[in-house]
């Protein structure tokens, strides 16, 4: 008798999979803990060391593929593979910037992260630094195996006088250009 109760509640309490869904897919009506995934492993292309030269800066970029972050919208938790960037930039031999060694749990400042494949090309969101100065997109379109073209869109390119310490550093250092071409090292 105790072991058809216990089948009885085994049966009766509801079992949901996460559903695994194409990297592009849309979360809005998508169940929660979904989890979109680089099925076709498009982000693969653009992982590994990259290199440019632009304004005489030398532009590092250290790509990784990150599996099944969580993110959170529309009060819904989800997860989802995604793009991440840290980078160098030096002039002359001297860094100006660097999140080479930066651990972003903490502080997401300069952060760039992205995961929406279209039309062989990828468009990452990069936070910005003090005071989200330089916030915006980063687009990469795939060229060849070895080669892709940047395009860096801020959305704000100055701080707010009332609202940020004058004391911090406000300048972009990632090149704000279209069809910049990065080499695979």
């Amino acid at each position: 008798m105790k072991q058809i109760i216990y089948i009885l509640i085994f049966f009766t309490i509801p079992c949901k999979a996460q559903q695994i869904l194409p990297l592009n897919s849309s979360a809005f009506k998508s169940q929660t803990n979904s989890y979109f995934k680089d099925i076709n492993n498009e982000l693969d292309d653009y992982t590994g060391i990259w290199t440019s030269n632009f304004d005489n800066k030398t532009i590092k970029l250290v790509i990784t593929k990150e599996i099944k972050t969580p993110f959170k919208m529309w009060n819904k938790n989800f997860y989802t593979d995604q793009l991440f960037i840290k980078y160098e930039v030096k002039k002359d031999n001297i860094v100006l910037e660097s999140t080479l060694n930066k651990d972003f749990t903490a502080d997401s400042k300069l952060s760039i992260e992205g995961s929406k494949i279209q039309d062989n090309s990828i468009t990452l969101v990069f936070s910005g630094g003090n005071c989200s100065v330089g916030i915006g997109t980063i687009n990469l379109k795939k060229i060849n195996a070895t080669q892709f073209s940047w395009g860096y869109y801020p959305g704000t390119t100055t701080r707010i006088d009332t609202l940020c310490p004058p004391d911090r550093e406000y300048k972009i250092h990632l090149p704000e250009t279209e069809n910049l071409i990065f080499t695979k090292q």
